[in-house]
């Protein structure tokens, strides 16, 4: 619905997508995942911040479904697997 106006904006804030990896879903065209490896807790703790005060990324709200309470935050850490 909103895939072309946001590639526009992504585009154009090249910047903003520095250090990240951008997926779409094959599914659901228009349904995105921006996946960034924060180097420690720390960092990961930060850019949750900067995502849930929205203080960079508010225009990108228009395009969630839901607006802010759309958009969805998850912190992952790596798995080892022993044996």
């Amino acid at each position: 619905m909103h895939r072309v106006a946001f590639s526009e904006w992504r585009t154009a804030h090249a910047a903003r997508w520095r250090d990240a990896e951008l997926l779409e879903n094959t599914s659901q065209p228009g349904v995105f995942v921006e996946i960034r490896r924060p180097s420690s807790a720390e960092e990961a703790a930060r850019m949750e911040k900067e995502r849930r005060e929205g203080r960079s990324w508010e225009e990108m709200e228009q395009w969630v479904k839901g607006g802010r309470e759309g958009v969805r935050i998850w912190l992952f850490r790596p798995v080892e697997l022993n044996g």
